[in-house]
């Protein structure tokens, strides 16, 4: 009997000395695996701040390069200029990128018009309620990243007198080049005498307008309304 006792009490022994030792190595494992799981976690962590820093490089430099095109897209307009006509250009009108000028370029880096610009067949028009001279009107467009109006259609002579809204002249991107004798819009492309015919005469100082829905010939140096167009 006492032998069986005996038995008893160190089965129950080794059973519960396994049971301390199964349940050291199942918090070992544990561990383990936690110890793990920590690392993997702050390697996830380097890993997301990585790609979150890689993305904000991206978006600063995809705008600084919209900004710059923008900015030397104007430069190369303003250059053009200087063949249109030999008309002079003030310094002034070369300055930075203002606020407005870069709202400008992201709504034409997204395909959008500006505020207060019309759209018209993938184009955006602006017109304008003030009178200036041909020059300085052409100048004024530049300053905003476009240039005065290119008609290559009798459909968009129609959009433009519809938005018009008036009978005086305008005046729009065409004038008379020394150098070439000739008819040019300001893109350097001749006009297509087959789609316009010029009202008036053509001399050195002479500047393209519009007026119901036909062209006529000014005095570069009067004073009209005007259209801008990208």
């Amino acid at each position: 009997m006492q032998d069986e006792d005996r038995y008893m009490t160190l089965n129950f022994q080794l059973k519960k000395r396994n049971s301390i030792q199964t349940s050291q190595l199942k918090f070992k494992d544990c561990s383990v695996i936690l110890h793990w799981y920590k690392i993997l976690l702050g390697i996830s962590g380097t890993v997301n701040g990585i790609l979150v820093l890689t993305l904000i490089s991206l978006t600063l430099l995809v705008s600084q390069g919209v900004l710059l095109k923008c900015h030397e897209g104007n430069n190369s307009n303003m250059s053009q200029h200087d063949d249109i006509g030999n008309l002079e250009m003030n310094r002034d009108a070369r300055g930075n990128i203002s606020k407005k000028d870069s709202d400008h370029c992201v709504s034409r880096a997204a395909g959008l018009c500006p505020s207060e610009w019309l759209k018209y067949q993938e184009k955006c028009y602006w017109f304008s309620n003030e009178l200036k001279s041909w020059n300085d009107s052409y100048r004024y467009c530049l300053g905003r990243k476009s240039h005065l109006l290119i008609i290559q259609d009798q459909l968009q002579m129609a959009f433009i007198q519809k938005n018009l809204k008036q009978s005086n002249y305008v005046w729009i991107g065409l004038n008379f080049t020394s150098q070439k004798r000739t008819w040019t819009w300001v893109d350097g492309s001749p006009l297509d005498s087959k789609i316009f015919f010029i009202k008036g005469p053509a001399t050195e100082n002479s500047c393209g307008t519009i007026k119901e829905k036909k062209i006529y010939s000014e005095t570069c140096s009067s004073v009209f309304k005007w259209v801008c167009q990208y």
